[in-house]
Formats: structure tokens, sequence, C-alpha cells
């Protein structure tokens, strides 16, 4: 079963990816009162997001960055180059390379896609990031209403966005009845949001 299609789209240029909090945009992070694994963060998705699955973009952090670095441990120290072969890998990054395999997503494509399946490609991508095998996370875009957001190691999702639009005010909304304490927010008027 396929997980992933490539697409056409371009990162937004209001994102600064040398320095996020530097971003031409606003911030806030979401952090959940109860112990986080992958199960509870792929149900906070659900619950946040779902109103936009349609439109959600993945790629990988920063401009042009390749989805076959998305693991630390395809990097070969004894040999001094990268390996992208899931034999000898951590169980998260084995995973992780045979589903670019059998998705034909190359090592080196540093486009975006569109995930066919959330319930098998979010276990995945945040497996690896919750046991410290991706230094970085994904990116997931919503075009339509100009909000990119990513997983933390720690379980904390963050949310950059252009504009306080329908969309950013939605994920506020759903923040509060999920309980999930804001953090970190750079714009006064989610403060005002949050009551």
């Amino acid at each position: 079963m396929k997980l992933l299609k490539k697409t056409q789209f371009k990162a937004y240029n209001w994102l600064n990816f040398e320095s996020l909090p530097e971003s031409d945009g606003y911030k806030f992070e979401l952090y959940s009162k109860l112990d986080i694994d992958v199960t509870e963060i792929t149900i906070l998705f659900y619950s946040l997001f779902k109103k936009f699955i349609d439109d959600l973009q993945v790629g990988q952090f920063g401009i042009n960055s390749e989805w076959g670095d998305f693991c630390i441990d395809t990097w070969d120290l004894h040999n001094d180059r990268y390996n992208y072969s899931p034999e000898g890998k951590s169980n998260s990054t084995a995973a992780y390379l045979t589903m670019l395999i059998e998705n034909e997503i190359g090592p080196d494509y540093n486009g975006f896609c569109r995930s066919l399946n959330w319930d098998k490609f979010l276990p995945i991508v945040l497996d690896c990031i919750l046991n410290h095998m991706a230094s970085y996370s994904i990116m997931i875009y919503a075009p339509k209403h100009d909000f990119v957001f990513y997983f933390h190691h720690t379980g904390s999702i963050g949310i950059f966005y252009k504009e306080l639009n329908d969309g950013v005010k939605h994920i506020i909304e759903r923040a509060k009845i999920e309980d999930l304490d804001i953090r970190n927010a750079n714009d006064e008027r989610v403060m005002v949001q949050i009551g």
C-alpha cells in the first residue's frame, strides 16, 4: 500500500529555516499534560488537524533537505558516508527507509509529498522523532490556511503561521478542547483566544 505521493509545492517564503523564531510570521507550541507517545500524538494530530487533512503537504525541515537524511543513523561513521539501506539500522530508521523504498521516494528526493495513509505514515515518522533517530521533525504545511506544524521529540507540537486566520483559530479551539497548554506564543492575539 502506498503511503506517500510526490507533489508540487514550495515551502513558505516567510519561514526562516536558519532561525525559525526569526520567521516573518507567528508561532506557538502545544504541550500535553499527559505522558506522550506515538499513539497519543497521533490522536492529537487527528483532533487538531483532521479538518485540513486533504490540504496537508509534507516536507523535510529546511530548504532542499533530502528525505533520506531524516534519520541520523543513515550516516555511516565507519565509512564516512551515507548508507540508506534499512539493514543494520535501528527499528525506527529501518521502518522509515523501507517506507521510502516502497513508495519510490529516493533518498535524494528534496521535494514534498502528500500522505495517502496518515494512520500508517504518521507512526513511522513519530517513532523516529520520539526515539531521537531524527534530528529534526518533518514539516507539515496547510497551504490554504498558511500555517505549518512540526513535532518535537518532547511530544510538543510547534505551529508557525503568517496570519491568525480561521484555520489557526480552529487549532487553538481544538487545543482548548484537548486541554493542551499553549506556550511560547509570540502573538498576543493567541493569548486572547485562549482566554
